[in-house]
């Protein structure tokens, strides 16, 4: 019985899983390039060139790369930092527990804590004033809704990096860098080098196949940029559901565009580091072995 069901677990898969994701993406295809939908009228590719030419949609694309990029790296950095210099304090339960803590917040609600926070008039601003730093609320910078996305930076690293170092720690224990550390040490290798030359690479080959998920994940991340990024230009999910939930039905083409270039992106990122990977971890035989 229990053989039965383990065949049948990637018939469900593909039944469940990837064919109705196949499907939405082709039916997107076929609505951009007006073969069906309401406003289909046959083969075209007018809305194609509109959309690749509308430097909006680049420049979404431009910054949702970027942000999910600084807030992959910065978390990784951040994990790999508080890893190997503060690993004795991460070991005790209430750290443990408070690192546990974010990842069981929503989205949402950390993007409307970060405006309670980081707004011109929050509790950042009023203690501001109250300490005499800033003469009037309004003198305080604006950390939301602003041009450097800081406020949809800051909010995302908060949620990110306690998940990278729980990881990261993770695999620092099932790798058994502790043991090969030591050993270094006893050979004459100082710390820096047992860091720079044997744990961070294991550690960020270990989890390269998560934090590039991740970068996937953050790059259509949706709530904490419509809370606290802006509108234009705005990151790619935002663009889509712009796109999707304007009155104008011109637009609806536009959308599907974008959702077909976003996913085939998706994919072509997936695959390229799938094949890297595979070589990578593929044992090099010489002639002579």
């Amino acid at each position: 019985m229990t053989m039965k069901f383990k065949h049948l677990t990637p018939l469900f898969f593909l039944t469940f899983a990837i064919l109705p994701l196949a499907a939405g993406l082709v039916y997107a295809l076929l609505y951009s390039l007006g073969m069906v939908g309401a406003l289909g009228q046959g083969f075209t590719l007018q809305n194609w060139q509109s959309t690749l030419s509308d430097v909006s949609f680049w420049a979404s694309f431009g910054v949702s790369i970027v942000i999910a990029a600084m807030v992959t790296g910065i978390s990784t950095g951040l994990a790999l930092g508080l890893l190997l210099w503060l690993r004795p304090q991460l070991e005790q339960p209430t750290v443990r527990f408070l690192l546990h803590w974010p990842l069981a917040l929503p989205p949402m609600i950390a993007a409307f804590f970060s405006f309670q926070w980081l707004g011109s008039s929050g509790m950042l601003a009023r203690i501001a004033l109250h300490i005499g730093w800033i003469d009037r609320i309004d003198d305080f910078p604006n950390l939301i809704n602003d041009a450097w996305y800081f406020g949809v930076c800051f909010t995302q690293i908060l949620l990110t990096f306690p998940f990278f170092l729980l990881l990261l720690r993770s695999h620092y224990y099932a790798a058994n860098l502790p043991n090969f550390a030591q050993l270094a040490a006893t050979l004459g290798a100082s710390s820096s080098y047992t860091h720079t030359r044997i744990i961070i690479p294991v550690l960020l080959q270990r989890a390269a196949p998560t934090l590039l998920l991740y970068f996937v994940f953050l790059l259509g991340a949706f709530e904490v940029p419509l809370l606290l990024g802006r509108q234009s230009p705005a990151m790619i999910s935002i663009f889509i559901n712009q796109k999707f939930n304007r009155f104008n039905v011109a637009d609806l083409p536009v959308a599907y565009v974008v959702t077909v270039v976003y996913s085939v992106l998706l994919i072509v990122i997936i695959s390229i580091f799938w094949n890297v990977r595979k070589r990578t971890l593929q044992p090099t035989l010489s002639p002579d072995s």
